[in-house]
């Protein structure tokens, strides 16, 4: 029988449970492409789906909730096998579920939440969900299920993808709500609701999310705003990371008891999501044996308070005021390997009569060093003076770098400078993992979100922070214009100050800061004074975005030492000179942590 039927007639569905909980239980690792196993590894993929209707199922889904375009392209050349992955996928469960079950086409999200490295644009993502819906309805399913995704926009155009394809497939449409019950994006259950009816789906409602309850919640929401079909189907509940695997609750009897919960909330096609098991569903099927649908409760949409970033002026750190008024010098330092920075606070009070802040290093060229806001909070409360914070994406996923940035708040460090990050390999641990959660312009919205009240998700937080966020800017890129455009992008983001790459050739600096100005953006070029010619050679022939002139370069030639330094700093001091008048201050960056030099360019 025919879905639509079986719902029309007030009976309910039972999907089958989790694909990749079962292909993980079977030993296939975390970041195999699970999709793929349709074509690699079939009777692995044929033996789940024999066991999920053997537990009772009637609906078995499709593995292929990876399998677009779009995300198979991120696992070698898996791209061009896109329909090939989908059909079979299809095929494979319709040879299982044979006249005993109804098969349903997998479809989870193509993009995903705060993942700015790549923008599609409405007709790419039309074109994505269309290719992997088409290999599905060859392959034979008989409904197209949505699954676990966070944006509503992106579902209606996936069902609108569907729906060029044939206009009588049934569809399910399910969004998750893991986020304090709403999406990622920000969603709430009743936005979604009404958005989905109006759609072209047959079927709406909530997946995965936290587990049951969460789920149970979102779908009276949903059901106060909608006539059509509801399905939930939640996951076993939160996972736990033991002794290097992966678990879920093993809680079918709970699990169960959820789902009478939700047929009695006029709920009519229930199954499980992550951590369930056909223990799951073979309970389910004897729990429910006989139910029909509950009467919803019908409302009007109650209206959560809205997200909206809260309005005012933040309070101006002392480096921003300063930067309102004189020529602002900072001096970078490298945290210590050790916990002991002695050696830097004190040659840092010799400098303090000279310098208004010190910038304070992320574990520069990948080394394992104190971290810097550490020794930031550190040097605020001995030194006295206003520390920058240098922010990286490298080491940190977006939890990590969340939990830093309120933290650092908290000790009233609010000058950071965001970088991405010099990679492992170049470094120390070049096995180390780069997690690059999110690009440099993705830490700079997270920042000014903290700014305005909310985390990078919209969550409102009680207090907002006060960060006076700065960016890198290289002026000897090859396209300037390229590169101008990019710090647009970045100021647009809520960057607040700039501090450029190393400065060698000042009439370079001049013509860019000219270009720039158009911003009313603070720049802090940035001098590094050279040691000796072979520090010189190595800067220019080794370290991209570094050309020194020729006229410098002829200058250091065969000196070392104390002479290697004089030069070095007779020379900073000329660029120093000469691009005063065309920036709001300068960053000193003395090489090994160098002090001394920078007393030397300042006297």
């Amino acid at each position: 029988m025919e879905i639509l039927e079986i719902l029309k007639n007030n009976g309910i569905a039972l999907f089958d449970g989790a694909m990749g909980t079962m292909l993980y239980s079977k030993g296939i690792p975390k970041g195999h492409c699970y999709d793929e196993l349709n074509i690699s590894m079939p009777e692995i993929v044929i033996g789940i789906h024999q066991e999920y209707i053997s537990a009772g199922a009637d609906v078995i889904t499709t593995n292929t909730f990876g399998a677009n375009r779009f995300v198979l392209e991120e696992y070698y050349d898996l791209g061009k096998k896109t329909k090939e992955i989908n059909y079979y996928g299809a095929r494979i469960a319709r040879q299982v579920a044979r006249e005993n079950a109804l098969v349903a086409g997998s479809v989870g999200p193509v993009t995903r939440p705060l993942d700015k490295s790549i923008s599609l644009s409405p007709d790419e993502i039309l074109e994505i969900y269309q290719e992997q819906a088409e290999s599905l309805l060859e392959g034979g399913v008989d409904v197209i299920i949505f699954e676990t995704h966070f944006s509503v926009e992106e579902v209606v155009k996936g069902i609108e993808a569907v729906r060029k394809l044939d206009s009588n497939i049934p569809i399910i449409a399910e969004l998750s709500f893991p986020s304090n019950g709403l999406t990622i994006t920000g969603e709430n259950p009743y936005e979604v609701g009404i958005a989905l009816n109006k759609s072209r789906a047959d079927i709406i409602g909530s997946n995965c999310g936290r587990g049951p309850q969460s789920v149970l919640e979102a779908i009276r929401k949903m059901a106060k705003v909608t006539d059509k079909f509801l399905s939930a189907i939640p996951n076993a509940g939160q996972a736990v990371f033991h002794q290097g695997k992966f678990f879920y609750p093993e809680n079918p009897d709970y699990f169960a008891a959820y789902v009478k919960k939700f047929i009695a909330s006029g709920v009519q096609i229930v199954g499980g999501c992550c951590g369930t098991t056909p223990s799951h569903i073979k309970t389910v099927k004897s729990a429910i044996e006989g139910l029909i649908p509950g009467k919803r409760k019908k409302g009007t949409y109650i209206s959560e308070k809205k997200k909206i970033f809260k309005k005012g002026k933040i309070k101006e750190t002392h480096l921003e005021s300063l930067l309102k008024k004189h020529f602002v010098i900072s001096v970078e330092v490298d945290p210590p390997r050790e916990p002991d920075p002695k050696k830097i606070l004190d040659a840092l009070k010799e400098l303090k009569p000279y310098i208004h802040s010190v910038n304070v290093a992320d574990s520069p060229m990948a080394q394992a060093r104190m971290s810097p806001i550490a020794l930031g909070c550190i040097i605020k409360r001995e030194i006295g003076v206003d520390v920058i914070i240098h922010f990286t994406c490298r080491d940190r996923n977006i939890l990590g770098l969340q939990a830093d940035l309120i933290g650092s708040s908290a000790l009233g460090l609010g000058n950071i400078l965001v970088l991405t990050g010099d990679p492992p390999s170049i470094g120390d641990y070049p096995f180390a993992t780069g997690v690059y959660d999110i690009d440099s312009g993705g830490l700079i919205e997270m920042a000014n979100h903290l700014n305005r009240g909310y985390d990078i998700l919209k969550n409102p937080i009680s207090k907002r922070t006060n960060f006076f966020i700065g960016c890198a800017f290289n002026t000897m890129a090859k396209d300037i214009n390229k590169e101008i455009e990019k710090l647009k992008g970045k100021i647009e983001k809520g960057v607040n100050f700039i501090q450029t790459q190393p400065i060698f050739n000042p009439n370079r600096f001049i013509e860019v800061a000219n270009k720039i100005k158009k911003f009313k953006t603070p720049i802090l070029p940035s001098i590094l004074p050279l040691l000796n010619w072979k520090n010189a050679e190595y800067l220019h022939y080794e370290v991209p975005g570094i050309e020194i002139p020729k006229e410098y370069l002829m200058r250091m030639k065969g000196k070392t030492g104390k002479e290697g330094e004089k030069e070095g700093v007779a020379i900073a001091r000329e660029i120093l000179k000469k691009i005063t008048n065309y920036a709001n201050g300068v960053l000193i960056i003395p090489p090994f942590n160098k002090l001394h030099l920078v007393k030397q360019i300042l006297e």
